[in-house]
């Protein structure tokens, strides 16, 4: 009996993953520009007691935000923003989208066109009250020409009560 319930949670999982992967990739945000050469979006998913956060960066042609800096560097990497209320409890860390070497600066990790950012959140056993999570991003954009300031985007979703 433990097997089979143990084997419906991991396929009850797979199929929560899958419905994730589809909202990351579904997820749009209105076109950058370089007057806004950062645009994100963001949005939850929700299964049960089972909650995945999900963020989404665009990023203007030539334009790039920082995953990773050394500390030798003057460049400010992403922070991502995750602020839950009472009930909801964060899982794991952020899961993030592949960043790439930047060619221009050794050791620093970029992201160019787009990436995302996946939390799980789960609701505390026995909670079913609604709230807002708070998540976005904290980040600094740059072209090759010059960096602006940094920014701190967050958006609030709502988080409808449990059964």
């Amino acid at each position: 009996m433990i097997f089979l319930s143990s084997g419906l949670c991991a396929s009850a999982q797979s199929a929560f993953e899958k419905k994730i992967t589809a909202a990351v990739t579904q997820l749009t945000s209105t076109e950058p520009t370089n007057e806004n050469p950062v645009t994100l979006n963001a949005r939850i998913l929700l299964e049960k007691d089972s909650i995945a956060v999900i963020v989404k960066v665009r990023m203007a042609p030539g334009w790039h935000v920082y995953q990773y800096v050394p500390s030798t560097m003057p460049y400010i990497p992403i922070e991502q923003i995750l602020k839950l209320p009472e009930g909801l409890q964060a899982v794991g860390k952020w899961e993030i989208s592949k960043p790439f070497p930047f060619a221009n600066d050794p050791g620093v990790l970029i992201y160019e066109k787009q990436a995302w950012f996946v939390h799980r959140v789960v609701r505390s056993a026995g909670a079913r009250s609604g709230g807002v999570i708070q998540t976005g991003l904290y980040y600094q954009a740059c072209d090759l020409r010059q960096c602006l300031p940094p920014v701190e985007k967050i958006f609030d979703l709502k988080v409808e009560p449990g059964n």
